[in-house]
């Protein structure tokens, strides 16, 4: 029995402490932190109104199970106390906390250890509940926390917090955006060591590292140059930290966990899901990851985890079953071959890199890329969710990949040494910014023609905070540690970043709106329903008949919305996407139509080629063609959308016995 407390043997089982009836429980590993002679001095350090330097209990010794130890200390109810774990001469936080105190502004080094504390608040959730929002009527937009809302032109009061999220749900929304994936949000210390500033890192060094305070003061909150900065933050926070704990950086006040439940609630209640990315190192073990995604679905109603890391269990995270409902979204490719797991909705989701690589190489008009990009516009899958992504968080933004031939990471004090050099970006002609009207116009295009390649693919499209206006990092393609204006969202953008997002809003809404460009099912390219077209079909010169040569770098496909089903009823309308990559003008052939319907252009990444030439939110407005027009010429690196609706007549006449329009 400890001298001032009753300490009593107790399961050491839930990891963490927490108040009882009957005092407080404190259940903890013993990692046998370097300088420790022996698990024997094993204990934590209770912080109180009594004790403000602390007091050192140990663990009683048996109650050891392997290397966890439990403790009840009888009638303690003092629930202003902290604590830290301690063993011989080291001292450190317990992995398990709940919450903390003390918590430092972000990217102020801390000059002691922020206590651990007990969460001892209830919140009320009400109705809320997750969202549970299939793959295939997803629009991801994955953002940085303080990034998002941080910089001057933002608008929102709460700047780089989550409350700035919420004053940003009426844009989201606008947007047709429903799921927000959020960067590492959880607490970890952003804070770098001295040391580390001199070393180059690569991305993978980046990830991995997990600083230690910094005797010193300064921030990297303001909108000023790392070189200005007193000191250097990993800004993206891929590292390890104490992961049941929402990051107090990105808090207006004090307590993190209420903000962040409200801003999910919020987010909830305006239909938007939201997801965060964990970073696992090699250390942490595959059961207490679970228990970190289950705590977090459980205590804060997330609708999906991007899990990071190398060999992570994601068979296990599959089966678990508080995660039945919960996407988790990975790299790494999984093939479930559990029959019950086939039987349960969609819950992973892959990250397709290849698509991202694929569609850049064919938008700069690398040889030899029609099938590759035939075959992304396609792939799906019945088991999973196929994510799609022309730029992500890491890597070149996409105003940059259109901006920039190199990456330009001299600002990150590494010699232009980190991050990668596999961009597969063109600059248009012009290194970096550029005036000149034919290469922002040619710019302009790009965007629009990669947007259009992700938005109109089979799949679920992802795309980054900025991308939809044209934000850009100044060709750095690894900003891990710029807290500044290169790593935030600048909201002032031009007239031609208008112009993007409206046709960005344009392509989420048609999606949305015709069931076929998003299927939950992979589309088979035949004829299936009898209805005189295939559900998805590749045209090239001539009609039904693509070319994949070398040198080919212009693709026609067709989507028949007949094979999508609103409320329903099959809709009745036909897609043709006009898709020329190369330099020069080209033909494509239109499929032959049922009598008396016309091809529409709908929307062009051109310009002048814009439906009524009026502004980018016009471009629904009808530009008729022919009835006999059999070919359109595409100008060079340009994509247009033409459609044609009231076909459902087409299906009854090939019941007839009339001939299939494409025979």
């Amino acid at each position: 029995m400890h001298k001032e407390y009753e300490v009593i043997k107790a399961k050491a089982h839930p990891l963490g402490v927490c108040f009882q009836q009957e005092g407080l429980h404190i259940a903890a590993v013993c990692t046998n932190q370097p300088g420790s002679k022996d698990s024997d001095e094993f204990g934590i350090i209770l912080y109180d109104r009594k004790h403000k330097d602390g007091i050192r209990i140990p663990f009683p010794k048996e109650s050891r199970v392997g290397d966890a130890y439990g403790m009840l200390l009888k009638g303690y109810h003092d629930r202003t106390c902290s604590y830290l774990l301690c063993c011989g001469d080291q001292v450190w936080q317990d992995p398990y906390c709940k919450r903390l105190e003390n918590a430092s502004k972000y990217g102020v080094p801390r000059v002691t250890m922020p206590r651990c504390m007990v969460q001892d608040t209830d919140y009320d959730w009400e109705s809320d509940r997750a969202l549970e929002l299939p793959y295939e009527d997803m629009v991801i937009y994955a953002l940085h926390v303080r990034g998002f809302t941080k910089h001057r032109s933002s608008g929102v009061k709460y700047k780089g917090t989550y409350l700035g999220i919420t004053e940003k749900i009426s844009y989201l929304k606008e947007l047709g955006i429903t799921s927000l994936l959020l960067m590492p949000a959880y607490e970890f210390d952003e804070v770098m060591a001295q040391e580390s500033i001199q070393k180059p890192m690569t991305m993978e060094q980046a990830v991995a590292s997990y600083r230690q305070p910094l005797p010193q003061t300064g921030a990297g909150s303001s909108d000023v140059l790392p070189e200005e900065s007193a000191c250097k933050v990993n800004y993206w926070g891929y590292q390890k930290g104490l992961y049941y704990i929402p990051k107090s950086g990105y808090a207006y006040g004090k307590d993190a966990a209420t903000e962040y439940r409200d801003m999910v609630k919020t987010l909830h209640t305006n239909g938007i899901e939201v997801m965060m990315q964990f970073y696992f190192p090699a250390e942490i073990g595959a059961a207490q990851m679970l228990e970190i995604l289950k705590y977090w679905v459980l205590e804060y109603h997330i609708d999906g985890f991007h899990v990071m890391g190398v060999d992570l269990p994601i068979g296990m995270f599959a089966k678990e079953p508080f995660l039945s409902r919960t996407k988790i979204l990975t790299t790494q490719q999984y093939s479930p071959v559990s029959t019950d797991y086939m039987a349960l909705p969609r819950r992973i989701g892959l990250l397709d890199e290849g698509f991202m690589y694929d569609m850049r190489r064919a938008l700069k008009s690398d040889d030899n890329m029609i099938n590759p990009l035939l075959f992304r516009v396609r792939n799906n899958c019945s088991e999973t969710g196929c994510i799609n992504y022309i730029a992500k968080w890491d890597g070149m933004r996409l105003a940059d990949l259109v901006s920039y031939d190199h990456k330009h990471n001299e600002m990150n004090g590494e010699d232009n040494r980190d991050g990668t050099d596999y961009n597969c970006s063109w600059n248009c002609g012009v290194e970096g910014k550029s005036r000149r009207k034919n290469i922002t116009d040619l710019r302009l295009r790009q965007m629009k023609n990669a947007l259009t390649l992700v938005f109109l693919s089979q799949g679920t499209p992802l795309l980054y905070s900025g991308d939809e206006f044209g934000n850009s990092q100044e060709g750095n393609n690894n900003p891990y540690c710029q807290d500044n204006a290169v790593g935030w969202v600048k909201w002032n953008y031009s007239a031609e970043g208008r112009e993007l997002f409206q046709y960005t809003k344009m392509l989420v809404a048609l999606r949305r709106e015709h069931p076929v460009l998003h299927s939950g099912e992979p589309l088979k390219g035949m004829d299936y329903l009898s209805c005189g077209y295939p559900d998805i079909s590749f045209h090239g010169k001539e009609a039904w008949r693509p070319e994949a040569s070398p040198a080919v770098r212009s693709v026609g496909i067709m989507y028949c919305g007949y094979y999508g089903v609103t409320e329903g009823h099959r809709d009745d309308t036909l897609f043709y996407i006009g898709i020329n990559l190369h330099w020069k003008t080209r033909s494509l052939g239109l499929p032959q139509l049922p009598k008396g319907k016309t091809w529409t252009l709908y929307a062009s990444t051109k310009p002048e080629e814009k439906p009524g030439g009026g502004e980018p939110e016009e471009a629904c407005l009808e530009k008729e063609t022919s009835d006999t027009l059999q070919e359109i010429d595409i100008s060079p690196r340009t994509v247009v959308i033409y459609m044609v609706q009231g076909c459902k007549e087409a299906a009854s006449d090939y019941g007839k016995g009339k001939k299939g329009r494409y025979e």
